[in-house]
């Protein structure tokens, strides 16, 4: 049994359904309680599947908890009715009611972590399942020893050495008869498949478990080196949750890539093969390409990157004109635009001293502030709004040049899903004089001759 010497004042609650293996643990674990100091409990889940020995099952475990004096907690459901219901094997069904009723008691701060018996036929056969149902290599770490609040104490012990403990202690045990029905997959594969899979080659078991770790320890390297792919995207664009990866030939590492930036976006679970199959393929596509996710987000071919952003509603009225340019704090589609005066002393009037650059702007080469944009009001029309972009628009850069707004955004890499958003200062006539967050036009550049100096600061609403 693994060392619970460092679970000293934890709440460590075992979940034990009556079986052999499952009171093995519930014994083991009451031995340790006292040397090791933590505080144990139990847990039964009825699952209504066996009808009156179901039932029994859950009265057994009272009983032997009450003789021991562990405190109980049980939990019942009709799992056939459930998986009727949601379309699942009922395998699947039970299991989900289980690790339901598990988290309920972790979130509800009545244990701290939540033991289970699976030994190490059971992590077998996890590996050879997933296998078999198409996992990468993450996939074949198998069963974790510890993994958030759930403990599994038993790794080290096969079934035999389970059987023979419970024999040799005078464990009191129920048999659950569906562990000998070969109908459900992962008994067909405990029951059928591994071991003949032992009688053609006696060590399978024990070299799909030298495999799973040296798969762990190959899988640790990878991530490592993929860890410099996933980069923050600027927040002004894509709001908090955008995040980008880089496009790699190397699709080992992009994958690996991928997946963190899907678990620090929320999707916890391992994404799916061809899920993964499609975003490696979606770095193959034109830039601009897009892949709809769970979640609410949405992948983007950007360049070099496969951006990761929230998904969110874009149409504004078409009868919305744009907010007229003014000093104040206003929404333009999913960004808040601020425009506000301020003051420049003279010695900093000069006729390139309020220049933008890549970053921001600077004054006298001294950096401001990230993302704001200074410029000359009473260059700026009193007919100009800021607004989303429109075709026909035309851009004089800072410094001089002048292209459509369409071709001046593409040749800065400003990605598409942001040049449709992207707020803009410009007049009826399509005249633009600043790109919110990006530049400023030429005409509206402070001079010596200036009065009037606003500020532009832009930054996305989520």
């Amino acid at each position: 049994m693994m060392d619970l010497s460092g679970f000293s004042g934890k709440r460590i609650c075992a979940a034990v359904s009556g079986g052999a293996d499952s009171m093995a643990l519930l014994h083991m674990l009451k031995a340790r309680a006292e040397s090791d100091g933590f505080f144990l409990s139990a847990v039964n889940c009825e699952h209504g599947i066996r009808g009156a020995d179901s039932l029994g099952d859950t009265r057994f475990v009272a009983e032997i908890c009450a003789l021991w004096g562990v405190p109980l907690f049980t939990f019942s459901a009709d799992c056939p009715a459930e998986a009727k219901e949601k379309k699942l094997s009922l395998e699947t069904a039970a299991r989900e009611f289980r690790y339901r009723s598990f988290q309920s008691l972790l979130d509800e701060g009545k244990t701290d972590f939540v033991a289970t018996a699976h030994h190490s036929d059971d992590n077998a056969e996890t590996i050879l399942f997933r296998l078999c149902r198409g996992t990468s290599l993450s996939g074949l770490r198998g069963i974790e020893p510890l993994r958030g609040g759930f403990l599994r104490p038993l790794l080290d012990w096969t079934k035999e050495d389970l059987e023979a403990y419970v024999k040799r202690e005078n464990v009191p045990f129920r048999e659950d008869e569906t562990n000998f029905e070969t109908e459900a997959t992962r008994n067909k594969l405990r029951l059928e498949i591994l071991p003949a899979l032992e009688r053609a080659v006696p060590a399978a078991k024990e070299n799909l478990l030298r495999f799973a770790r040296l798969a762990v320890e190959d899988d640790k390297l990878l991530y490592r080196l993929s860890d410099g792919f996933v980069e923050e995207t600027a927040p002004e664009f894509f709001g908090d949750t955008g995040l980008r990866v880089k496009v790699s030939g190397d699709a080992p590492l992009m994958r690996r890539a991928c997946l963190a930036a899907l678990k620090r976006l929320g999707i916890e679970r391992d994404y799916t093969a061809a899920g993964l199959y499609e975003l490696r393929a979606l770095g193959e596509l034109q830039t601009g390409s897009r892949l709809p996710l769970p979640n609410g987000l949405t992948a983007e071919r950007v360049y070099d990157k496969i951006v990761f952003f929230r998904t969110e509603e874009r149409a504004l009225s078409s009868a919305w004109k744009g907010e007229p340019f003014r000093e104040g704090t206003f929404s333009v589609g999913r960004y808040v635009v601020t425009v506000s005066a301020v003051s420049v002393g003279k010695e900093k009037i000069k006729s390139r001293a309020l220049s933008p650059t890549e970053d921001g702007v600077s004054v006298d080469g001294e950096k401001i502030q990230r993302r704001m944009l200074w410029l000359d009001a009473d260059a700026v029309p009193a007919t100009a709004v800021f607004r989303r972009r429109r075709e026909g628009d035309s851009f004089e850069k800072f410094g001089g040049g002048r292209k459509t707004l369409k071709k001046y955004l593409v040749n800065k890499k400003i990605p598409e899903a942001v040049r449709a958003e992207l707020p803009v200062l410009a007049d009826e006539h399509g005249e633009v004089y600043a790109v919110c967050g990006v530049e400023i036009a030429e005409r509206v550049r402070v001079t010596p001759d200036t009065v009037r100096v606003v500020c532009i600061t832009i930054k996305n609403k989520r």
